[in-house]
């Protein structure tokens, strides 16, 4: 955790001069008719899935580039998750519904973004992230996994807990074994110190989509630094 705190300060030290907050507003996705760039996620795998320590990565995807819109990274999986729902029968068929309650990380957005309010970028801590993940299953082999997620966060140099986000559609397109991520998804984020690790698993990837992300009430504080006090603040209330 120093090391994560440490890695957010030296974050912050490069921003010196801030402009002003992100424009208050709800964003959509555009597979949902709005102006934000849907996504692509890998998640690390402890060794396997629905593991504790499991950490999500999740970026912003254009056709072309990774992460130039957003980026959320570093929660992972604090508790065992929770069985909500199992209709497997006898043959392997059904479903089973899960609850994974993630907690750490972060979201940084790209300050020209739709919610573009004067600083180059933005930085947020996660609050909270839960996941309710549907598996299908044919002859006990698992055939799908769509989760839904609910998130919140608090911006870092200006005030509020005033992010929330919701995405409905974030679809497992496949796995890795103890193998490479295909080109173009992001790469591995462990939960120690919130690293990149590269793209070898084992692990998951897929498409992030229906993403509604609402900004409300954060506060502008321009002629403000971010002291240490304060980071550590984050962390020990």
């Amino acid at each position: 955790m120093r090391t994560a705190i440490a890695f957010l300060l030296a974050i912050l030290v490069t921003v010196p001069v801030l402009a002003g907050p992100p424009v208050d507003g709800t964003y959509k996705s555009t597979d949902i008719g709005g102006t934000m760039l849907p996504g692509r996620y890998s998640e690390l795998y402890y060794p396997v899935r629905l593991a504790v320590n499991n950490t999500m990565n999740e970026q912003s995807w254009d056709g072309a580039t990774l992460g130039a819109q957003w980026h959320w990274y570093c929660p992972w999986i604090l508790s065992p998750p929770t069985l909500l729902v199992n209709t497997v029968n006898g043959s392997g068929n059904g479903q089973k519904i899960w609850r994974a309650v993630y907690t750490g990380g972060f979201c940084w957005l790209d300050g020209a973004g739709p919610w573009a309010g004067g600083d180059a970028s933005y930085l947020a801590t996660i609050d909270t992230w839960t996941a309710i993940i549907t598996e299908g299953y044919t002859a006990f082999a698992l055939t799908s996994s769509i989760r839904s997620v609910s998130s919140s966060g608090t911006l870092v140099a200006y005030g509020g807990d005033c992010m929330t986000l919701e995405i409905s559609n974030t679809e497992m397109t496949g796995m890795t074994g103890g193998g490479a991520l295909p080109a173009n998804y992001p790469d591995f984020w462990d939960w120690f110190a919130c690293t990149n690790i590269g793209n070898t698993g084992p692990g998951e990837y897929g498409d992030v989509e229906s993403i509604t992300f609402i900004i409300q009430g954060c506060e502008g504080v321009p002629t403000e630094k971010v002291s240490w006090g304060a980071i550590k603040k984050l962390y020990t209330e």
